[in-house]
């Protein structure tokens, strides 16, 4: 296959709006109004090119400059970290005369170098962990945006090393700039091969050679790895809760749980319970705190009395059904801990709430 074939293939996979190509033993299908790859191989002139995903986004982000497209090839372990890869361009006919990976990135910053393109990550959902490029004082472990050129139409190959990934961790979110996400990109193993003689090949041509495990070890993996916080709620209102890799906080609004003035759960209480009780008896370890909340109407000793009690219900229900791994410990607030103001009807409503914290082990 000639280079300009081969060119024509990156273009096919860099505009693919309308094209569906199905892979696997040589199979191929169009079907219109597709913008969209399906995962597999693509043999580009006897190379077996994976397609993991696919992304579309502007340059700097704004709708009236080109449009840059891309996929997602590879997460690839290595030694002393994880490999991404990826291709990159503009599709043909793009307004742009010629694409350049100062298109695709927007300027970094400290502590990278700003000469390369660094505005990725990896997401491990599951553990609740982010990854951004590892790098030294010296070198910053991606491609430089330089070496990232192409002609429209066509894909540039690229590359960035994030620490190394938990060995339960099997697929992640690819983070490309803007936020633009790839999501359950599978993780494999090994650098892909073959390794092509430019830092920056076109797809097809071979894939960059990445660093060796000596000189990532000088990387501060800890530097560039972070912690995330899920929030979610269920469609009724009745309970959000925001979870960390430590701990889980669930917040249950009393209005659904209680009668006004009242500590006696409603019928609507039991399965939300249910549900928390059975969270904490597969991975909560140590404490669980219940506390209970009220706004600022009526007494602060009807307040106090009444966050105790409600908080006492609720423990009541959680604690048979928890298991024997954790303990709990019931507490009232009263109205002493808004988290709105008591001078409207929203914020008081916001106020009467009972929280369930508790730690946990193993995945998230």
């Amino acid at each position: 296959m000639t280079p300009s074939t081969l060119r024509r293939r990156s273009a096919a996979l860099a505009g693919a709006a309308g094209v569906l190509l199905a892979t696997g033993a040589g199979a191929q299908a169009a079907e219109a109004g597709r913008d969209e790859l399906p995962l597999g191989t693509i043999d580009l002139d006897g190379q077996e090119t994976p397609v993991l995903g696919s992304f579309v986004y502007h340059q700097f982000h704004l709708d009236t400059n080109p449009e840059i497209r891309g996929l997602v090839h590879g997460v690839q372990r290595v030694e002393g970290g994880t490999v991404l890869y990826y291709s990159v361009g503009t599709p043909a006919g793009s307004s742009a005369s010629a694409f350049a990976g100062a298109m695709a990135f927007p300027d970094s910053s400290h502590p990278y170098d700003g000469s390369h393109g660094v505005d990725l990550a990896l997401v491990d959902t599951q553990s609740l962990a982010a990854y951004r490029p590892l790098y030294t004082s010296s070198e910053t472990f991606t491609s430089a945006t330089a070496d990232l050129e192409a002609s429209p139409g066509e894909l540039v190959v690229g590359w960035a090393v994030f620490p190394e990934l938990a060995a339960d961790v099997d697929t992640v979110q690819v983070t490309m700039p803007w936020g633009t996400a790839v999501g359950d990109v599978p993780v494999g193993e090994g650098a892909l091969k073959p390794v092509a003689q430019e830092p920056a090949p076109l797809l097809g041509e071979g894939w960059p050679e990445v660093p060796t495990a000596d000189a990532l070890a000088a990387a501060d993996a800890a530097a560039v790895t972070y912690s995330l916080v899920r929030r979610t709620g269920d469609e009724e209102g009745t309970s959000t809760t925001e979870e960390s890799p430590e701990q889980v906080a669930v917040t249950l609004d009393a209005n659904v749980l209680f009668a006004s003035g009242s500590a006696d759960l409603s019928g609507d209480a039991q399965q939300v319970l249910a549900t928390i009780a059975a969270d904490i008896a597969d991975r909560g370890t140590g404490e669980v705190v219940v506390t209970g909340h009220t706004d600022s109407d009526g007494s602060d000793t009807f307040n106090q009395t009444l966050s105790e009690q409600r908080a006492s219900s609720v423990l009541n229900v959680l604690q048979p059904a928890s298991g024997s791994g954790v303990t709990f410990t019931a507490v009232g607030r009263g109205e002493g801990d808004p988290v709105a103001g008591n001078d409207t009807d929203e914020g008081k409503q916001a106020n009467r709430r009972v929280t369930v914290v508790y730690a946990v082990q193993g995945e998230s």
